[in-house]
C-alpha cells in the first residue's frame, strides 16, 4: 500500500495579520505548524498503514521554511517527505495549488491512496483535495471518519451523513479528505524528532515537475483576493442536557456529528 498525504503549513494562532496590499499572511514572528485537519489525515494514513502495511509519503507546497513541518511529519511516522517549492508557484489560488500538488504526487510514485485535510485553518476553502482528485482522475470522498476495511483493491470508509454512519466502498487508487477532530492526532516524541532531523527532505521544483507557468502561481490564478476583513463575531448558544449520563453522552455525540457534517 502506497499512501500520499498532502499537508500545509499554517499559523499556530488566530491572531494573524493580513498585508493590506498583497492580502497575504504576515508570517513574521508567527509560529507555523501543520494544518490541524492535515494532522488528522496523517494520523488516518498511519491507521491505514497498520491495516494494510505499506509506506507513507508527505508532500507540502511552500517556502523553504515549510521543511519544518515535513520534519514533524517524519517524526510522527511518515516514511518520506517532499518539499514542492518554486517562485513560479507563488501567488496561486486553490486550483493552482491543486495542480502543483497533483503533478508532484503523480510524478513521484503510483499511489494507492491520497489523503488531504478537509479544510485549511487559514483559507478554509475545502477545494484543494477534491481538485487534486479531479486532476488525477481519482474517485474521492470528502470528510471521511476512518477506513473500516481494505480488501484486495477496494477500501471501505465511513463518514457521517444526516446523523447516520455511512459506509462507502471505493476501488483504489482513490482520494479522501479527512475532517478536523475525527481522530486523536499522533504527536512526535523528542526522540522521533531528533531521528527525523537526520532524514532527507526531497525538494521538487518546477524544473522537475515541468508545469506550464501560465496555469500556476499568480499568472494562472483564476480567483483573486480583492479585500480582507475581520468576520463578525457570531453569538454562542448553550443547550441544557437533561437525563442521565448515557442520554447526555448520546446528545453530545449527536451535536458533534451535526457540527462535523456542516464542516
Amino acid at each position: 500500500m502506497k499512501i500520499a498525504v498532502c499537508i500545509k503549513m499554517v499559523p499556530n494562532s488566530d491572531q494573524v495579520k493580513i498585508d493590506p496590499k498583497t492580502h497575504n499572511l504576515i508570517r513574521e514572528d508567527v509560529e507555523m505548524v501543520i494544518n490541524p485537519s492535515d494532522m488528522n489525515a496523517l494520523t488516518e494514513a498511519i491507521h491505514i498503514r497498520e491495516l494494510a502495511g505499506g509506506t507513507i509519503d508527505v508532500f507540502t507546497m511552500g517556502i523553504a521554511d515549510a521543511k519544518n513541518i515535513l520534519y514533524t511529519a517524519l517524526a510522527i511516522g511518515a516514511d518520506r517527505a517532499f518539499l514542492v517549492t518554486d517562485r513560479a508557484f507563488a501567488g496561486g489560488d486553490s486550483l493552482g495549488t491543486a495542480r502543483v500538488l497533483a503533478t508532484a504526487v503523480k510524478n513521484t510514485d503510483a499511489y494507492d491512496l491520497v489523503l488531504c485535510g478537509a479544510l485549511s485553518a487559514d483559507g478554509a476553502t475545502g477545494q484543494v483535495g477534491p481538485m487534486i482528485a479531479e486532476l488525477l482522475g481519482l474517485p474521492s470522498v470528502s470528510l471521511i471518519k476512518t477506513a473500516e476495511e481494505i480488501t484486495g483493491e477496494c477500501i471501505t470508509v465511513s463518514k457521517s451523513y444526516k446523523g447516520q454512519k455511512l459506509f462507502l466502498e471505493l476501488s483504489m487508487p482513490c482520494l479522501f479528505t479527512v475532517g478536523l477532530g475525527v481522530n486523536q492526532p499522533v504527536l512526535p516524541t523528542l526522540r522521533s524528532q531528533m531521528k527525523a532531523k537526520k532524514k532527507e527532505i526531497q525538494v521538487l521544483t518546477n524544473t522537475e515537475l515541468g508545469i506550464d507557468p501560465s496555469v500556476i502561481g499568480k499568472a494562472g490564478a483564476l480567483s483573486v483576493v480583492t479585500d480582507t476583513y475581520e468576520s463578525e463575531k457570531s453569538s454562542t448558544r448553550s443547550i441544557m442536557l437533561e437525563g442521565d449520563a448515557e442520554a447526555a453522552a448520546k446528545k453530545i455525540k449527536d451535536l458533534m456529528d451535526e457540527i462535523m457534517e456542516k464542516g
